[in-house]
């Protein structure tokens, strides 16, 4: 089973005094360490101009983290998921239940990252700042540069897998899945109030980070099969969860956590 997670915007500063290498990212750590080197360097000279919050779409108020993207070479890491925070990461307790992740033949949570293609939960990576919508000089658009590099990868890792795909729209850009041999199982979130629905990514983020915590702390109970995330998923609680809904789509499974 493999797990996907989109990355946060918001980062922690890592406890560890471990230096950054790209090279020693998993997974593919040998087949996307180029692109990898690419996209560093670009980020790199791109945060050094004067135009750099333009591109990389930040206001001033957090100018000292593109400004630290330039030292990113000689920047402390630690594992992502301790430096990954924000509203999924904080709701999923990662910072909490993390350090007992490790992966294996049956069960692997990975994120999506603008900077580094794809990052295993353990991998020690620095803070940092770029989004997959960000369009670098010299490389264009993110999205469809890292699709070119992770697809036929993440197609051969994902082969006859269950893939539970927790990431918003634009991470999804640089792998779908969609055509992959693997039970896709992508999860949304509505709320539902006076019998309509509404999307609300705030929800939406909360609840995929509910859901993926909740698959992390039964991972010794992963058999590789589509009932382990149904059963986990109606095992949640909370004062505004409602029902889990699932739906057969045309070329994946929705799962849909309905709020209050």
């Amino acid at each position: 089973m493999l797990v996907l997670l989109p990355p946060s915007e918001g980062k922690t500063l890592p406890a560890s005094t471990v230096n950054f290498d790209a090279d020693a990212i998993a997974p593919f750590s040998t087949q996307l360490a180029d692109a990898r080197q690419s996209v560093l360097d670009c980020l790199i000279e791109t945060s050094a101009r004067r135009d750099a919050l333009e591109i990389l779409k930040v206001g001033k108020t957090i100018a000292d983290e593109v400004e630290a993207n330039k030292h990113l070479r000689s920047a402390q890491a630690g594992p992502a998921w301790q430096v990954y925070s924000g509203v999924l990461y904080e709701a999923g307790r990662f910072g909490e239940i993390g350090a007992g992740y490790k992966a294996n033949s049956n069960f692997e949570i990975w994120v999506q990252s603008a900077l580094l293609g794809v990052v295993d939960l353990a991998s020690p990576i620095p803070p940092y700042r770029l989004s997959m919508d960000t369009k670098l000089p010299g490389l264009g658009n993110l999205a469809p540069w890292w699709k070119k590099h992770l697809e036929p990868l993440m197609e051969q890792h994902a082969h006859h897998r269950v893939v539970v795909d927790a990431r918003s729209g634009a991470y999804q850009k640089a792998w779908p899945g969609t055509s992959a041999e693997c039970d896709l199982i992508r999860v949304n979130a509505v709320r539902e109030r006076d019998g309509k629905r509404t999307v609300v990514s705030h929800n939406a983020k909360k609840y995929r980070g509910i859901l993926a915590g909740a698959l992390l702390e039964h991972a010794s109970e992963a058999d590789g099969s589509i009932d382990f995330v149904l059963d986990t998923a109606r095992s949640l609680t909370g004062a505004d969860l409602t029902g889990i809904e699932v739906r057969q789509r045309r070329d994946h499974l929705e799962l849909v956590i309905v709020t209050s």
